[in-house]
Order: structure tokens, then C-alpha cells, then sequence
């Protein structure tokens, strides 16, 4: 790869007066050469496919993700209340298998929904599998150690208020973004497949179900026998947070893979998903709880508020990259 194929170009080539004529300048996706007339955004070149896809907007995704979220809460609610209802707690294999079930359902529904969501230009089944997979198995062997028997937070974090809120955002979440950014890192943030803004969103919410899956099945297993009704809310809550969080932090890196950003954008970026899941994570402890009871059903309406909140704000950050895009 020639030095200059990843420079940040001004809106007009012609103001770089050391740029020869015959050297080329390459998409930053695909690599391909390209002739003047050049598609620029944010200081980079793209051929006229890429320059398309990249801001491609997708109106029928996000009111559809109303709907899937506005459903797994319903769901949730109906199954808890089945549960309550009809079942009691479990214990031996139909507690495993309701284990199992109660972990992967959620962010199965969800990889679903997005894999009938992508229908332009979908993306690679093996892509999205292996970013979810990495991510579930770096929380499993990293994140629970870091958490659980490096700095053994269930340990000492319950102390007091702002313990229990400072070990939620400084150890908690920094392990759960962390993961969900190597995960993207490692696996698609280079690759061509990775040409849209929308990727980013994808794959970090992706990454993110990834966290929740591993968060959820070691939940429901070790409470040896929880009731039913709470471990559904408390898993659906669980990956409706992870989605979320996940698809901002892509979309912070999503911006930065297509257009030239400072050095500090992908920190601020993780910053401020770390800060949200660890406030999150820590409120739900809080709104969840009456006295000396744990009343579930409040935990699911937090979540699912936070998640529809998400979801519109990045939704609202593509609609106004895409209106910058046609500005230009």
C-alpha cells in the first residue's frame, strides 16, 4: 500500500501544490484508482460505489428496531408473567435448559433482526458470527477474570454507593467496551466488507450481544434455580443495554474509519459508552429495587427506555452525517 492511499485530502485536490499529476489516489475502501472528478468526505477519496454506500441512509431499519425493541419487551413481560404465574423456581437439567434459553434468545432475536434488516448489502454471515464469537469468548476467558478474580468487584463494590457506581463504570464497563472494541478491531474494522456507516452499528451491537450472551448464561447459572420471571427480564434487560451501548461505541469508530477525526475521537467515544453502561448497569440496580425487594418489571422499563433512547440518538447522528454528506 502507497504512503498516500490513507492521506487526508482537502475538498479540492488541487490545493496540495507537491501532488503530482501521475500519482494515484485510491479509494480508502477498496483501493481502487480514481480519476478526477473526486467524491471527498471528511479528507478521504472513495470510488463512486463506496462514496454511495458509506451515508446510505436507512429509515426502515430504525423504525423497525422500534418495533424489535417495543417486541422483546412485551415478550419479556409476557413470558415473566407466564413464568410467575405457572412455573416455579428450577433446578437440575430444566434448570440448564432454561438456562441456555433465557441466555441465547435474546441475542439470537436480535442477530436475527439484523440479518433481515441488511438486505441491501448484507453482511458476511462468517463477519457477524466471528465478531459475536470473539466477543463472547474474551468476556468469558477476560472480562469475568478481570472483574471477578483480578479485582474480585463482588467482593467490595457493594460497600457503599459510590463504590458500587465507581467499580460499575471503572471496572465493569471498561471491560465490556474494551472487549467490544478488540472484537470489531481485530476482525472487521480493516476489511472492505466494513463500507457504511451502518456497519459500525452493526458490529458493535453485534460485539455487544456477544458480552450479553456470556454475561447472561453465567447469571442464570450461577443463582442456582432462579425464578423464572426475573432471569427473563433480567436477561432480555441485559442485552437490550449491551446492544445499545455496543452500536454507539461502532458508530463512534464508524466515523473515524470514513472520515479523517482527531486522534482523541475513538477515546471520547469509548469514554462515553464506558460512562453509559456503567451508569446504566449501576441504575438498574437502584431502579430495580424497593426496600429490601427487587421488583424486576421496573429494571425491564428502564432498559427498554434506555434502549429506545440509543437507538434514536444514533439514528438522529446518521441522519445528520448523512445531511452533511449531501451538503457537501
Amino acid at each position: 500500500m502507497w504512503a498516500w492511499e490513507n492521506m487526508v485530502l482537502p475538498e479540492n485536490v488541487s490545493q496540495i501544490p507537491f501532488m503530482k499529476k501521475d500519482k494515484d489516489i485510491t479509494c480508502c475502501i477498496c483501493h481502487q484508482r480514481l480519476d478526477p472528478p473526486y467524491n471527498l468526505l471528511g479528507g478521504r477519496a472513495y470510488c463512486d460505489h463506496h462514496y454511495a454506500v458509506v451515508n446510505r441512509p436507512h429509515p426502515s431499519f430504525w423504525r423497525a428496531a422500534l418495533l424489535q425493541l417495543l417486541g422483546m419487551a412485551l415478550l419479556a413481560g409476557l413470558v415473566a408473567w407466564l413464568a410467575e404465574t405457572f412455573v416455579g423456581p428450577l433446578a437440575g437439567m430444566p434448570l440448564l435448559v432454561a438456562s441456555l434459553l433465557l441466555a441465547i434468545v435474546p441475542s439470537a432475536l436480535w442477530l436475527i433482526f439484523f440479518y433481515q434488516q441488511d438486505r441491501l448489502e448484507p453482511e458476511p454471515t462468517q463477519k457477524v458470527a466471528a465478531v459475536f464469537l470473539l466477543a463472547a469468548l474474551l468476556t468469558d476467558v477476560l472480562g469475568r477474570r478481570i472483574v471477578y478474580d483480578w479485582y474480585q468487584v463482588n467482593l467490595w463494590a457493594p460497600t457503599d454507593t459510590l463504590t458500587s457506581l465507581l467499580a460499575s463504570i471503572l471496572i465493569i464497563a471498561v471491560a465490556a467496551q474494551l472487549i467490544i472494541y478488540v472484537a470489531m478491531r481485530v476482525l472487521v474494522y480493516d476489511s472492505p466488507e466494513f463500507d457504511e456507516r451502518m456497519d459500525g452499528i452493526i458490529y458493535g451491537t453485534v460485539a455487544g450481544l456477544g458480552v450479553a450472551t456470556v454475561t447472561n448464561l453465567h447469571f442464570v447459572l450461577g443463582s442456582g434455580g432462579v425464578a423464572l420471571g426475573p432471569g427473563v427480564i433480567q436477561t432480555v434487560t441485559t442485552a437490550l443495554a449491551q446492544a445499545s451501548f455496543g452500536g454507539l461505541q461502532g458508530w463512534f469508530m464508524a466515523e473515524a474509519r470514513f472520515e479523517h477525526k482527531p486522534v482523541w475521537w475513538v477515546p471520547l467515544g469509548f469514554l462515553i459508552a464506558v460512562v453509559s453502561n456503567g451508569v446504566f448497569s449501576w441504575l438498574i440496580g437502584e431502579v430495580s429495587a424497593t426496600g429490601l425487594q427487587v421488583e424486576a418489571w421496573r429494571s425491564l422499563l428502564f432498559g427498554m427506555l434506555v434502549a429506545i433512547f440509543a437507538f434514536l440518538l444514533l439514528a438522529g447522528l446518521m441522519q445528520r452525517s448523512h445531511a452533511v454528506t449531501l451538503r457537501r
